[in-house]
């Protein structure tokens, strides 16, 4: 602790320092000396309520100090600084779960937008198939009934439609024009049948969305 040598009295009055953390309180025309520490302060964070004693209870240091003599007394300036807060530990088990939870999330995120992409890339694929093999049959969105089936395609869950083509395949349906349908069904694999059902639900999807 060092004794400051020359300040001006009227200058600190309930100065505050640019930092939070550093204040001055001052006793005008004080007689005892030994008592300086127990008697009230005023101005800064002191107000007339808290000795040097009290400050230092409240985590407050004394930084400074100027005396100076007077016909009435002695004058006492304290600068007081509080140390700044140490941060804080880091629980590291808390945000290695945090790291490890983000993580997670990217990785569904990503897995997400590929499902996304192949749901676009086979949709596509199924679109051009059905304009250039179906559509003149089974309308523009599956919506139509061809002669001798009891179900437009739209109406049809991925399995149904699998079977439906298995059975023109394996020649086992062969009811009205099915025998029209049977070369086109021959020359569809599993992945043809699921891009066009893909393609046939997106377009229906779209559909009941724009009605909303």
């Amino acid at each position: 602790m060092r004794l400051l040598t020359s300040i001006s009295l009227s200058s600190i009055l309930f100065l505050s320092v640019a930092s939070a953390e550093t204040t001055m309180c001052f006793k005008e025309n004080h007689k005892d000396m030994s008592t300086i520490e127990e008697i009230n302060l005023n101005g800064g964070v002191c107000k007339g309520d808290k000795s040097v004693k009290d400050m230092k209870r409240d985590g407050w240091n004394v930084d400074d100090i100027k005396i100076t003599q007077t016909e009435k007394g002695t004058n006492y300036i304290y600068v007081f600084k509080k140390d700044e807060p140490k941060v804080a530990t880091i629980d590291e088990a808390a945000l290695e779960t945090k790291i490890l939870q983000r993580l997670e999330q990217r990785k569904k995120e990503e897995i997400e937008i590929k499902k996304r992409e192949i749901y676009a890339r086979k949709s596509k694929s199924g679109e051009n198939l059905y304009k250039n093999k179906c559509i003149s049959c089974h309308g523009e969105k599956g919506e139509l009934k061809a002669r001798g089936v009891s179900r437009p395609i739209k109406d049809l869950n991925l399995q149904d439609f699998q079977i439906s083509i298995r059975d023109y395949n394996l020649g086992s349906y062969d009811r009205g024009l099915a025998f029209v349908m049977k070369p086109y069904a021959l020359l569809m694999d599993d992945n043809d049948v699921k891009n066009v059902y893909i393609y046939i639900k997106s377009i229906n999807e779209k559909k009941e969305e724009a009605k909303k």
